[in-house]
């Protein structure tokens, strides 16, 4: 007895072509939700893990200054302060940087569900917006890369006096692109 030729004859006819019609109508949209729900659900998990690695370095700062290990007797609250800065500072942009880069992701995964071949179009596209981006956002990603740069090596912390030129005051906050000096 052949296997193959009994299980065609066991559905019908019918049955497998509403199937396929189902299948072929709905295709698009079930994959949009299921993108939008994994690109939610791995935008959660990015972020708690970087939260918690943020909140590790945190804490970790907090307990050395407590305890009575050589670091902490020479460290002073000034620079455990710049630490935490700096630390929370490179979080929120870490974060930033994965909704941007799941959202992205996800985007591309819909449009290419939605027609047929966008993949082709996108990446054509996307090559124009960096281009575009290359060109007309140059002061803004030199802004960006400087002030990363300016946080990784400590250059000035809250509290620091500095003189930028236009002004000469004590810092308040640093961001990646702004710092707050009071005159």
């Amino acid at each position: 007895m052949n296997l193959a030729a009994a299980d065609t004859t066991d559905v019908p006819k019918w049955a497998s072509n509403a199937f396929f019609q189902f299948v072929d109508a709905w295709q698009a949209p079930i994959t949009i939700v299921i993108t939008i729900l994994a690109a939610i659900v791995l935008r959660l998990i990015l972020r708690r893990m970087i939260k918690q690695v943020v909140d590790r370095i945190v804490n970790g700062v907090k307990k050395r200054q407590g305890a009575a290990d050589t670091q902490a007797l020479i460290a002073s609250p000034v620079q455990t302060a710049r630490v935490v800065q700096r630390t929370r500072t490179l979080g929120s942009v870490l974060e930033n940087l994965a909704t941007v880069v799941v959202v992205v992701i996800a985007l591309v995964v819909i449009a290419t569900a939605l027609w047929k071949g966008a993949a082709v179009g996108i990446v054509g596209g996307a090559s124009l917006v960096a281009a575009g981006l290359a060109v007309g956002a140059q002061s803004i990603v030199k802004d960006l890369l400087s002030g990363i740069f300016m946080i990784l090596e400590d250059q000035a912390g809250v509290g620091d006096v500095v003189d930028t030129g236009q002004a000469t005051g004590v810092v308040e906050n640093v961001g990646l692109r702004v710092m707050q000096i009071r005159d």
